[in-house]
């Protein structure tokens, strides 16, 4: 596996932030693992110390670490990839160069419909639960 970047300077956001995500979900999955073995006996025993350092290496920590291991090497597994990397450099160069984004009014206006469209099925959908629970009230002679 390199660790060079497949393609210098294209696509480097895109392949960044997914190498990153992998790490953060790495490094949440590792502390809540880590938190999970804290009350534990077992996993809370030294295995060895450091020299020079006089730090305790227990088993929980190792057992975080190896969680940790595998998004870190996928992270730089997906940030070298040249499939992933090709698509996401197209990606990034189609909605550069051929989407047509809406402006800020287009964009306020269009969002301006979509809550009164849900206002007003929120409203119709109401009336008639009420409509028919007095329905069903009155078919089974409840008041």
């Amino acid at each position: 596996m390199s660790f060079r970047l497949y393609k210098e300077g294209q696509g480097i956001w895109a392949r960044g932030a997914l190498a990153t995500l992998a790490g953060v979900t790495g490094l949440y999955a590792t502390t809540s693992f880590y938190g999970w073995l804290e009350g534990t006996t077992w996993a809370s025993k030294t295995l060895f110390t450091l020299p020079f350092f006089d730090w305790d290496v227990r088993l929980q920590s190792v057992a975080a670490l190896l969680i940790l291991l595998p998004f870190v090497l996928g992270g730089v597994w997906l940030y070298n990839r040249p499939k992933l990397t090709d698509f996401l450099i197209e990606t990034e160069s189609e909605l550069k160069n051929k989407v047509t984004w809406p402006t800020r009014k287009e964009t306020t206006n269009n969002s301006v419909v979509v809550v009164v469209t849900c206002v007003i099925f929120a409203v119709w959908i109401s009336m008639a639960d009420v409509v028919f629970q007095k329905i069903q009230d009155f078919l089974y002679g409840m008041n």
